[in-house]
């Protein structure tokens, strides 16, 4: 059958690229994320947020609920020297 002329063929998503091979040699890069093609969308935030990175909240933060002086809002941001990054997140370099 052929063809009509608003037809055409389109090769230019691929859900799996052949581009890439992953394979675990020596050469790999190390913290290379191979399958975020095939993880993608909420599968791969699940993941993500399920990391033990994200379960512990630091303990100097402290957020006040039903008061109407705070609103809610995390305490000591106002008057703070630090910035509002440093004071919430601690950089956790162990892998």
């Amino acid at each position: 059958m052929k063809k009509l002329d608003t037809e055409m063929e389109q090769y230019n998503y691929r859900s799996f690229p052949t581009e890439f091979i992953w394979e675990l040699n020596d050469d790999t890069p190390e913290g290379h994320l191979p399958l975020t093609n095939a993880l993608r969308g909420t599968q791969l935030l699940s993941y993500i947020f399920n990391h033990p990175a994200f379960d512990s909240v630091p303990d100097e933060v402290e957020v006040s609920f039903g008061s109407t002086e705070g609103n809610g809002a995390l305490k000591g941001l106002k008057d703070s020297s630090k910035p509002l990054a440093t004071k919430i997140f601690k950089t956790d370099y162990s892998f």
